[in-house]
């Protein structure tokens, strides 16, 4: 039987990982009333800008992280999200068409890099060597994982390291760069956000900036998520945003 290039399973102890770090993998309260739902690129903003947010506007709100595909499938599905923040123009876009989201617009951007947990910078070149193992998100839902995709695509690289079976899929980027961390890959091509979080080092890829969408869920009329998208573009969000590794648009 012929083995697929691309590895999907267990990561073992990435939960507990992630925990360690101090990253949720994405959930939310039942009881909540107003919910961001954002992509996982966007969890090391979201930390610190939701806090930052509650405490000038004196309003509560939930977050849940996931792959922007994933997120735009349960909003399409009626899930009880408020905002909702993509990774890309697509999955917005997707969402606006069916008449679930509106007032879309763009709001940062944030680049690729190649991420490994070593001192020294890693070189491009490093994963058409054999030894290495390569993990990307999904590129089915995650836009930073289509991007990576892409890029190894026209490198004439991405076929090599799929048949070779160094290819590791996470459903995210965050768990793409948890495999990463822990061991189950030796580089990862990853949004800024998630390889500064993650510490070791990084060097851009060389493609345009991924630029992130997002809008309100149609037929929410809630307070709380309505003021949080527009704090967004406000110059108080702003060092949140550049600490985290993006560029605002306003």
């Amino acid at each position: 039987m012929k083995r697929s290039g691309m590895r999907r399973g267990g990561w073992g102890f990435v939960l507990v990982l992630a925990a360690t770090l101090g990253w949720g993998l994405g959930s939310v309260s039942p009881a909540a009333a107003e919910t961001v739902a954002a992509a996982a690129s966007l969890q090391p903003v979201m930390e610190k800008l939701l806090p930052q947010f509650e405490k000038d506007k004196n309003m509560k709100l939930e977050a849940v992280f996931d792959a922007s595909g994933n997120l735009a499938r349960q909003i399409e599905m009626g899930a009880p999200f408020d905002v909702f923040l993509s990774a890309d123009e697509k999955w917005a876009r997707y969402l606006e068409e069916k008449g679930k989201l509106e007032k879309v617009r763009a709001f940062a951007e944030c680049p690729l890099v190649l991420w490994w947990s070593k001192k020294e910078a890693p070189r491009m070149e490093l994963m058409t060597d054999k030894a290495y193992r390569v993990a990307i998100a999904d590129p089915e839902t995650a836009p930073f994982g289509k991007l990576a995709k892409k890029y190894l695509v026209s490198k004439g690289w991405f076929d090599p390291i799929q048949k070779q079976g160094r290819l590791i899929l996470g459903g995210d980027v965050l768990k793409a760069g948890l495999a990463a961390k822990s061991g189950g890959a030796d580089l990862a091509l990853l949004p800024l956000s998630i390889a500064q979080k993650l510490g070791g080092t990084w060097t851009k890829v060389p493609v345009a900036p991924q630029t992130l969408f997002g809008g309100l869920v149609a037929g929410r009329s809630v307070l709380a998520g309505r003021a949080f998208f527009d704090y967004l573009r406000t110059e108080r969000a702003e060092p949140c945003f550049r600490e985290a590794g993006f560029e605002l648009i306003r």
